[in-house]
């Protein structure tokens, strides 16, 4: 074998070698930049599902609050009512006024 002919096989080899290491190179990139997005895609998506967990459950405390105020509404209602009041000051000892008396204050 000649030395030029060993020259450029070894050559053409390097070459070939060095093209398949970088081809190598760029697809262990290329998996590794896939896996990255897929890593984030998944982190992100359940990010989003904990937080539509967490809306839900404070929409529906906000409903069961809403029902206990209301319900409340209704009770402040009831008693405040004029019959309510009226046996309520009758049990508290203060009775209906018999005569009425107004004082009129003279204009300043």
């Amino acid at each position: 074998m000649s030395v030029i002919w060993q020259e450029k096989t070894h050559g053409v080899l390097k070459r070939k070698t060095r093209a398949d290491r970088t081809l190598a190179l760029v697809f262990v990139g290329v998996v590794v930049a896939v896996t990255l997005l897929g890593a984030i895609y998944l982190s992100v998506v359940a990010a989003n599902v904990r937080l539509s967990r967490e809306i839900w459950q404070m929409e529906e405390e906000m409903m069961a609050l809403e029902r206990e105020n209301q319900a409340l509404m209704v009770e402040v209602a009831r008693l405040s009512s004029i019959p309510v009041l009226q046996e309520r000051s009758q049990t508290l000892g203060f009775r209906a006024a018999e005569e009425v008396i107004y004082f009129s204050l003279g204009e300043p």
